[in-house]
Order: C-alpha cells, then structure tokens, then sequence
C-alpha cells in the first residue's frame, strides 16, 4: 500500500514538472512587408476565462518564447499599435509549441472610407512617422522621386541641394529599408522614376548595431524610405532617356540617363549610367566639396553605377554596390561681405572664377550571415579613390568705411589624389535568457593624401605691395578605429524592463605635413619656406561608458541613461629646425539620454529625445602652421583645441484625424555646444587683412526651431497645407583689430572682442492642389523672414522672400500630356542684389510604340530671369552673394520604358497600373470588389 501511494505521488510530481516545463515558441511579422515586428505584445488567455497567464514582446528579430506553461487550452493574442489584433486558440499536452509565423496586417479601419474613384489621400502621420502617398501627386511620364519630393508638404529642396523636412536635413535615403548606392542619397532621388513609387515615408533610421541591442546608440537619423509599388517587384523595369537642345548663348545643351532594375521580390540588382550638362547631379560622389546645382554655376557630370542586394539563403544576405563618378564644375560669382568689429566695419568686394574637376570610385559591399537563430553576423567592407583638380582666381577690394585699405587679384591651381579603405564587423549573440543580449562592433579606417598646387598673388596698399609665387605640397595619413560593446539584461522575471551597459573606444591617429616652397632667381621652386611648412603628428582617444534603462509596452516607452566620455589628444609638431613639441589635452564630458514616447492612440504620439556627442576637431584647425593661400585670409592651426560638445534635443507630437482624414504635426529641435570650435579673428587696422585661427568658444552657442505642418483634404480632390516655422541661431565669435601685426605671434593669436549674432527666422508656406485625372493645379505662396543682429552693429540686417508658383498639368487625351511650371520670388534686404525673377518651365510629352517611347519637348526658364542670390551668415559677419546659372534652354528628347513583369504581358500589366493608379489609401468602397484597398507595408530596416 505503501509502496503504491509513493509510485502515485511521483507520478503526479512527475506529471506536474513536466507540465510546467511547456513552451510556446513563435515569430511576429509584418503581414505586407513580411519583416518582422519588434516590441509587439503578445499574451498568453486562459482558454475557460480569458484571464490573464504569461506575456512578453517580441525581440528585434520578432521572435517570443513563452515558459513554464501547463497543459490546457489557451488563447494566444498578440496586439501592436497601428495593427489589428491578432487571436489563436491553442492545446498544450505535455509538449513544446511551435507555432507557424504569425502575420499580423496593419489597421486600415482608422482611415475614412473613400470612393474608388476619388482622389488618393496626400499624408499620414503615423507615429513618428510621416508618409506621403506616391500616387496623389501628378508628375511628368519622365519625373523622378526628387520631383516627387519638391511637390510634398513640409518637404523643401534647398539651393546648395539638401533635403530638408520640417527644418530637419535628410542625409540618407533607403528603399525598401535597404541600402540604395550607400549614403548617395542623389542616387535614389535623381535616377529612380516616380512612377515605380508606392510611398514616401519619412523615418527615424536605428544604426545596426542599435537594431539589433534595441536601444539608440546615438546613431540614429532622420532619413527617407522609398517603397516600391507591389506589382513592380518581380520583373524588369526601367528606362533609358537622351535628350539635346541650345541654350541662349548658343552652346550644345544635353541629358542622357539610363536606369535599369532587375527585381525578383527580395532579390534586387539596379543598372544606372548617365552624362549632362544641364545641373543634373544624378550622384553626390564626385563633387569634392561642392555642389553642381542650378545656384552654383555650370556642372557637367557623368557617372555610371551598379547595385545589388540578394539573399544567398535563408542564413545570409548580400549587399552592395560600385561606382564610378566624374563632375566639371565652373562658378563665376560676385560677393559683398560685412565683417563687424567693435569699433568699424570692414568691406569686402570680390569676383571669383572657380573651376573644379573631380573623379571618384567607390565599393562598398555588405554581408548579413545568421548561422542559427542566436548569431548574427554582419560585414561591411569599402573602398575608394578621388582624383582631383582645381583652377581658382580671385580679383579683391578691401573697404574700411569708403576708404580703400587693399586690393589684389589670387590665383591658385591644384591636383589631388585620396585612397581610403575601411571594414565594419558586428557580432550579436542572444544568450540563454530572453531578451538577453550581447553585441559588439569593431571598425577600421585609412586614408591617405596627396595634393600639390601653385599659388600666384599680388596684394597692394597704399604704401607696399606684395608679390607671391609658391609650390605646395601637402600630405596627410590617418588611421581610425573604434571597438563598441553592449550587453543587455532583462531585469528580473520582466518582459518590459531592460538594463544596458555599453564600453567603446575610439581612436584616430593623423599626420600631416605641409611643405612649401618659393620660387628663386632661376625659376625653381627649391627654397623650402619654414614660415609656412610644418609636420604635425595627432593621436584622438574618446572611451565611452553608457548605462541605460529601457521600459517597453504598447502604451508607451521610455529610455534613460548617462554617458561618460573623457577623451585625450595627443600631438607632436616638428617645426623648420627639426625640433619636435609634445602637445596633450585631455578632456571628460558627461551627457544623460533620455527617450520618451507616449501613444495616445493608434495614429497620436508624443516624443521626446535628447543625446549628447563629442565632435573632434579637423587636422586642419589643430595643425600649428600658417596657410597663405589666400593674402588677405592667413590661417593657423590651434593644436590646443578641446573637442566640443553637442547637446542635441528633439520633441515631436503627431495626430491623424480618421473622421477628417487631417494630418497635423508639431515638432521643435535645438542645439546646445560646449567649447563650440569657433573663429578667432584679428584684422590688420592698415590693410584689412585677417589672421585667422579656430578655438573654443568661451560662451555657449545654440540654434532652436519650431514648427507645424496641417494637411486637409476635401472634396475628394482637393488638399490643402500649410506649414509654418520659426527659429532662432545664437552663434559667438572673436574679433578685433590691431595697429601692428608685423610681429604678432600666430601661434599664440591674441584674443579678439566677443562677437555675438543672432539670427531669427520664420516662414510661412500654405499650398491648394486639385488633383484629376484630365488636369491637376497646385497653387503655392509663402514668406521667409530673417532678422540678424551682431553686437558690433547697431544696424539689423532683415531679408524678406516672397514666393508664390503655379504648377499645372493637362492631359487632353491618354497619349498627350501638357505641363507648365510658374514660379516667382521677389527678395529684398540683400544689398546690393534685390531681384524679382519669375522662372516659367514648360513641356510637352507624347506616348509612342505602343505606350513604350515618351516624345518630349521642354523648355527652361523661357523668360531668362534666373538669379541666384545667397546670403550667408556668420560669426561676425554677412555676406551677399551672386552665381552664375545655367542659360535658358530646351531639349528635345526620347525615353524608352522597359517594363517585363513576371505573369502578364504589357496590355495586362497597363490594366493594372491604371487600377492601381485609381485605387484608394484605405478601405475600399462598401461597394467595391473585395480584395481591394489593402494596407500599405510597414517600414523595417535592416
């Protein structure tokens, strides 16, 4: 009897064990874009009343395992803001649960409910995302994604050619959340047609390493994410364009572009090659430092490009590209500056002629290897080259009052050549407890130099003149690297709190040696001169140690943490007698983060971010050696400079309103720096000339913006937008001037006066668009109002920009398209350059061979009043200034579309671009075919 009672109790221990030791393993995904979905909540019913059992979210790889669960019937239900929930009835007995992948579809109820035929939605604000819907916005048959772009709310293409949304510069660009040609964001923008557009997201992009540990590393940026329509991902498509026409001189005006796209779902090639020489710059390789827009003179490009990105297995994914980039570049302009002392103004006149030319390589390849479902592997490895050349003339008159107190003419000419090569390696390991991880990066970089250059100057005063002919050589050598490691704990039993302590070290070892050498009796250039050559050795360190906290559930999150970072410079200088000078600096900064984000409801958030950063200073401002280049600009390094120390802080708040289908977002972001790299600046009091040297500012500079952005739709085709912003730029500066600087010591430069400016600006931008299908209008108008002040000055300086456009296409019949493009600026408080220009654009476009040719004909700028006027505002100064722009011209051209799509000919694939051009953002129509109207992927980078 014994003996049976203690069989029966362990066999009910027994039974009891096993029972709690039950596993439901699963993974999340997106239903649409089939990524996965992290920090999705999953829960874990009783299957008699739904009470609550187990929970946990979902890791970056979207996967959940839930333990210790008895046998019985349960509810497993998973629910993620902006998605529909998701419920399945399940069985435990007495084993493991592996569940099939769960796809969970995002909630399309929460937009109103639209005619099929009725005009497609503009934005949606979804968290802190802003999406743009591709087909609201008509374009020409031949537009790319930047013309996209130029017509979207709160989006603005600036002169130099940045991308700014909301006051915020966009620097990458990715498709699909993948790498498009690296960090060109050109590439994407100026090759990829419009019409291969699903949406146009804009979005917080996480580093890899962030990805993967789950919290922000400080790398994370505001960039574009392109999706490419679904019916356009399985096959090939593209098309190849030339165009040629006169410009007003008359000089031969062309553009020829060709870009091909191999897309097999995940597997992706692209085939880009182009030349013009019209201002398009269809690559940002290549510039060296400048940029070949319409505001910044003449540029002629070519450039040819290949990438790819393809999965090799379920384990590993390759990525990649090479390129290869030439830009000829030619600036005539003219500039009026005011640079402000304590005690007088000094003026400067000048007219430049620039002309550079420019040769790039580049090949960055990319491997992502997961060789189980606890190691991830990713490798990075690139390489490079850029030749250069340059031709600069500068005539000048220097000004104090009315009185002229120098002038001269410079003339420079340079060649160059740069080879660098770098590797990055992650590594994460998902350790035996959920949520438990441990990441680490290695990178490595080098580089190397060589530029040589002539410089011929004449400067005159009224007593003296000066006469300059040198050979230069400069050649610099760096070597960084960095190592970074994160380990992440979940604290205690919870599925929602998380601890992460992360070491980094960084390091960057530079040299530089600058020689130059003065011209003799007989023409040579072989007297060294020790006055302005040098060698200079500097070695950066910067350690890291973070710890960070991290709350996590559907309603909102939170990070918390601080961050220590001291950082040691060390350098060597060898002057002219060969004698060498230590130099150390060694500096500690400290910097909390924060990150808070609040989710009202399924489309209304609130953010808030703050990081800090150390910025180290260029080898060009510590190295302690004079640059002459310019006579009225003498340079010196300061190898005594600190790093500065950037604050940056972030709050965001977004709604979308289902019933009015309104989108309405505000958001404001700052800088504050400490020991801001600044310029020291001391004037000759006879002839004005400058003596320049960069340190650390002793005051606290920052720059602040605010703004919001409201979209309205109604009537079903009409949209309205306005978007309003305000900002204020507190910069700091030293100058002053000096009756004798014949023996001034440049290497300890005296400190010159507090120059203090400050700039507020504001803008305000409204745009009404009615969309058809015959015809679509946008009206456009704003203003742009800045108001400098600088201590030195008692005078303000206010510029005003009226700007009003008028964009019209017409499509009288299916094959022929009309459009127009009106768009005028008045300016004023510019100096001497006021203009008013109205530049008018025109074309027409005829489908032929079937729907595959596009015949086009366009015309630029036909009333020829192109200006570019640019103010700049600096430390302590202003200055005005006016390039030359391309001549109004035509082209005459031809596009070839290719287009083979997997599972249809060319009449059904045009059936269903047609449908897909008509169909609604949102749930279709009651009364519309079912399957309609399906929602729209979700963004997940890699």
């Amino acid at each position: 009897m014994k003996r049976n009672f203690l069989l029966a109790l362990a066999s009910i221990i027994t039974f009891t064990l096993s029972a709690q030791h039950n596993t439901i393993q699963t993974k999340i995904i997106d239903k649409s874009s089939k990524k996965p979905v992290e920090f999705a909540s999953v829960r874990l019913l009783s299957g008699k009343d739904s009470t609550y059992v187990s929970g946990l979210t979902t890791d970056s790889t979207g996967l959940v395992t839930l333990k210790s669960i008895k046998n019985g019937n349960y509810t497993i239900g998973v629910s993620m803001v902006g998605y529909n929930n998701y419920f399945q009835n399940i069985r435990i007995a007495d084993k493991d649960v592996l569940l099939p992948t769960i796809e969970i579809e995002e909630d399309s109820k929460l937009l109103k409910e639209l005619e099929v035929t009725g005009t497609s939605l503009q934005v949606v604000a979804k968290g802190d995302t802003i999406e743009y819907n591709a087909a609201a916005f008509k374009t020409e048959q031949n537009a790319v994604v930047e013309d996209l772009l130029k017509k979207m709310p709160g989006v603005e293409i600036t002169s130099d050619g940045k991308i700014m949304v909301n006051g915020e510069e966009i620097k990458k660009v990715r498709v699909d959340g993948k790498k498009f040609f690296g960090n060109d964001i050109e590439m994407s923008t100026k090759n990829i047609p419009a019409d291969m557009i699903d949406r146009i997201q804009i979005v917080d992009q996480r580093s890899e390493m962030s990805q993967l540990t789950g919290f922000d590393d400080g790398e994370t940026e505001r960039i574009i994410n392109l999706t490419i329509r679904k019916d356009k991902k399985q096959g090939v498509f593209g098309n190849v364009q030339a165009g040629a026409g006169l410009d007003l001189n008359p000089e031969f005006r062309y553009d020829a572009n060709s870009f091909l796209n191999i897309m097999n779902n995940e597997v992706r090639s692209t085939i880009t090659a182009g030349a013009n020489n019209t201002n398009t710059m269809r690559s940002g390789r290549g510039r060296g430092g400048f940029f070949g827009g319409g505001r910044s003179g003449i540029t002629a490009t070519q450039n040819v490009g290949y990438n790819i990105n393809s999965p090799l297995s379920t384990k590993t994914i390759i990525g990649g590209d090479v390129t290869f980039n030439h830009s000829d570049n030619l600036v005539i302009s003219e500039s009026e500056r005011e640079n402000y002392l304590q005690d007088g103004i000094f003026k400067n006149n000048s007219q430049n002629f620039s002309n550079k030319n420019n040769y790039q390589g580049n090949l960055r390849l990319e491997v992502e290897w997961k060789p189980d479902s606890l190691n991830t592997f990713i490798f990075q490895p690139n390489m490079g080259f850029t030749r250069s050349f340059s031709n600069s003339k500068s005539d000048y008159l220097y000004l104090m009052g009315n009185d002229s107190t120098s002038w001269g003419e410079t003339d420079n000419w340079s060649n160059g050549l740069d080879i660098n090569g770098g590797l990055n390696v992650i590594y994460n390991r998902k350790l035996s407890k959920p949520g438990r991880t441990l990441t680490t990066q290695i990178n490595a970089n080098v580089s190397q130099s060589e530029d040589n250059g002539m410089n011929i100057s004449e400067k005159s005063t009224n007593d003296s003149t000066i006469l300059l002919n040198q050979k230069n050589t400069n050649r610099s050598e760096s070597f960084n690297f960095g190592v970074r490691m994160s380990y992440v704990e979940p604290l205690g039993n919870s599925k929602n709190h998380f601890l992460e302590s992360v070491l980094s070290f960084n390091g960057n070892l530079r040299n530089s040696d600058r020689s130059i050498f003065d011209r003799d009796n007989n023409g040579n250039y072989d007297v060294k001169n020790s006055e302005y050559s040098n060698e200079f050795k500097n070695n950066f360190f910067k350690e890291s140690l973070e710890l960070n906290y991290k709350f996590v559930n559907p309603t909102y999150n939170m990070t918390f943490g601080l961050t220590a970072e001291p950082s040691q410079t060390y350098s060597t200088r060898t002057n002219s007698n060969n004698i060498v000078v230590p130099l150390k600096n060694e500096v500690i900064n400290f910097a909390p983060i924060a990150r808070l984000q609040y989710n009202f409801a399924k489309r209304n958030f609130a953010r808030l971010d703050y990081r800090g950063r150390t910025n180290q200073p260029s080898i060009n401002q510590m190295q302690p050696v004079k640059n002459n280049t310019d006579l009225m600009n003498e340079t010196v390094g300061n190898p005594t400079l600190n790093p500065e120390f950037n604050h940056f802080l972030r709050l965001m708040y977004t709604k979308f309103n289902a019933t009015s289908l309104s989108s309405f977002s505000v958001g404001m972001f700052g800088n504050l720096y400490k020991d801001k790299l600044t310029t020291n600046s001391i004037y000759d009091n006879k002839t004005g000339k400058r003596y320049i040297q960069t340190i650390n500012s002793k005051e606290t500079p920052y720059n602040a913006n605010i703004f919001t952005m409201y979209n309205q739709p109604f009537l079903k085709k009409f949209n309205f937008s306005n978007r309003l912003s305000m900002g204020v730029r507190q910069q700091y500066g030293y100058t002053s001037r000096n009756e004798n600087l014949e023996n001034i010591d440049l290497e300890n430069l005296i400190l010159g006066d507090l120059s203090s400016t400050i700039r507020y600006n504001t803008s305000e931008n409204i745009s009404l668009s009615f969309t058809h299908e015959i015809v679509d209008v946008a009206l456009n108008g704003g203003i742009n109002y800045s108001n400098s002040q600088n201590n030195f000055n008692t005078k303000n300086t206010e510029t005003y920009d009226w700007t009003s456009g008028l964009n019209l296409g017409l499509r009288p019949t299916k094959k022929l398209t009309f459009t127009s493009t009106m768009n005028f600026t008045k300016q004023s408080g510019y100096g001497d350059f006021n203009p008013s220009q109205l530049i008018w654009n025109a074309g027409v476009e005829l489908n032929s061979f079937k729907g595959k040719g596009v015949l086009s004909l366009k015309v630029f700028d036909l009333l020829r009043q192109q200006q570019n006027i640019i103010q700049t505002v600096g430390e302590n100064y202003i200055e005005f200034s006016s390039n030359n722009a391309l001549p109004a011209y035509f082209l005459a051209g031809f596009t070839y579309k290719i287009n083979k799509f997997k599972g249809g000919n060319d009449k059904d694939r045009e059936t269903l671009e047609n449908m897909n051009n008509n169909q609604q953002w949102g749930p279709p129509h009651p009364n519309a075919p079912a399957g309609r109207g399906a929602g729209r992927p979700m963004f997940m980078p890699l």
